[in-house]
């Protein structure tokens, strides 16, 4: 619960600025976020020390096992980890394209709990050596296989054709949520639709090679209809493709809303809309509030969004290059952007608005998770914030330099990122190696437990007979006698 807590406090942010509650209702309901994610932990830390788990060095990976299994099967609303602290670390992250997140989590756990059980060894004067060697084995296959994936993309990236490349003019408007918020400076608070369009346009002109134009997540409703009749014009003036956040009715009398994407072709084509699939929950709409109506006055700011019934969407830039939508924190969960690699999608466009979360780490947080996606399927990724942090990404996991943006800022940035031709073993197998770990955790702590079982009936039974002898027939009187000897 501390880790969460430490975290994930800005979820209080959120809770004020888009949910509308107090600042000490807020905080009550941090505490409850933290303590259902911390409640894995609980559950392992159980296990580990009923079966005795860190007493051996194949206890210590049976551990590392049970940690990761219990912590990625247990359903998340924000599906962040330890893992995710190595993001700014290229190096050890690249196993994400062999087995995603489970094989790098179950890595990290390892090393740490043979760390650990090596410390326990050296202080108990036990064996230790194995499980210091063990985990510097570990950690030199991340960095062995890390360093051969980088250099083999490094160099494919350098003799990339323009067919394997795309550029993306990336706005970030800074359009305040609360024109009185200290977080935004004086001279943008007053941001509107108007600062979109200037930039598009001055962008535009500044950056003639890019391919595409691309808006965030924005604070005010932008009409779906109003968008395909007036934006097509802005398209055609500037000569750029665009995607734009927007909003379109459900058909429930305006009570609801898709929250959705446009694109509109460098020729003024307009393409197919993208019906937002993953809702924040408890931030676009309340869970179960049609069985609980209550609900809506315990939550009274929370947004009356629908899910999309459309599926994926894949927008086709020509040459090779196929964009995936993805709004917010759609892009941080790895099932659902699999859905559109599946499609042929070879570049994930995130547009979001984390101004809701004030000046804090979490758009740094949401920019770590979501990042894992481009080593895992070997795609870039253009993150586009209304307030920050903005980056581009390439299929490597490494942040471009120049391109991160700095919270509550306005500014456009424009940059080259490449496409791999080929995806990766992860993109074929999904979370195979989550399913054998799986498996094979649960045979290992059934064998553990019998294990332990076992012992203790033995031991119980040493303990019933232990201090007796038989006793002997003794020619005096008929009676058994013990000598000194068998009584010790």
């Amino acid at each position: 619960m501390g880790f969460w807590l430490f975290g994930a406090w800005w979820v209080e942010n959120a809770l004020v600025s888009m949910v509308h509650l107090s600042p000490w209702q807020a905080w009550a309901w941090t505490f409850v976020f933290c303590i259902l994610h911390g409640l894995p932990y609980g559950l392992f830390g159980y296990l580990a020390g009923r079966l005795r788990l860190l007493e051996s060095q194949l206890g210590a990976v049976l551990a590392a096992a049970a940690l990761t299994v219990i912590g990625l099967w247990y359903p998340h609303m924000f599906p962040g980890s330890e893992a995710n602290s190595l993001s700014p670390w290229p190096l050890f992250i690249q196993v994400l394209d062999l087995g995603g997140v489970p094989l790098l989590l179950f890595c990290v756990y390892l090393v740490n709990f043979l760390l650990v059980r090596a410390i326990i060894g050296w202080r108990s004067r036990q064996v230790w050596l194995p499980s210091l060697v063990c985990a510097t084995a570990v950690l030199a296959f991340l960095a062995g296989y890390g360093g051969w994936r980088l250099h083999e993309l490094h160099g494919q990236m350098e003799t990339a054709n323009g067919g394997q490349q795309i550029t993306v003019l990336s706005i970030q408007p800074d359009v305040p949520i609360d024109p009185k918020s200290p977080d935004v400076p004086p001279p943008d608070r007053g941001n509107n639709i108007t600062t979109v369009l200037a930039m598009s346009i001055e962008g535009a002109r500044r950056c003639r090679g890019a391919d595409l134009i691309v808006w965030p997540e924005l604070p005010f409703a932008f009409d779906r209809q109003v968008a395909n009749n007036d934006l097509p014009l802005l398209a055609q003036v500037t000569g750029k493709a665009l995607m734009l956040p927007c909003v379109s009715a459900s058909g429930d009398t305006g009570k609801t809303a898709y929250n959705s994407v446009t694109f509109i072709g460098k020729d003024g084509t307009v393409g197919e809309e993208y019906r937002k699939l993953l809702l924040v929950p408890f931030g676009e709409y309340i869970p179960l509030e049609r069985q609980l109506p209550f609900l809506r006055k315990v939550f009274p700011g929370v947004m009356s969004f629908v899910a999309g019934d459309k599926g994926p969407v894949v927008y086709d830039l020509g040459a090779g290059r196929r964009l995936i939508p993805s709004l917010c924190y759609e892009a941080i969960f790895t099932e659902h952007i699999r859905r559109f690699v599946e499609r042929g999608g070879n570049v994930l466009i995130n547009m979001t608005d984390d101004a809701w979360f004030g000046d804090s780490p979490a758009s740094l947080a949401h920019l770590s998770v979501a990042l894992f996606r481009t080593v895992e399927y070997r795609i870039p990724l253009v993150r586009v914030t209304n307030s920050g942090v903005g980056a581009f990404v390439q299929p490597t996991g490494e942040i471009v330099p120049g391109s991160q943006t700095p919270l509550f800022q306005k500014g456009d940035t424009a940059f080259a990122l490449y496409i791999p031709r080929e995806r990766s073993p992860y993109s074929r197998f999904g979370d195979a190696f989550l399913y054998v770990l799986t498996a094979a955790c649960a045979v290992g702590l059934g064998m553990q437990s019998l294990r332990l079982r076992a012992e203790k009936g033995g031991a119980r039974t040493g303990a019933g007979t232990r201090g007796k002898a038989v006793p002997r027939k003794s020619g005096r009187k008929g009676k058994s006698k013990l000598t000194a000897k068998e009584n010790t």
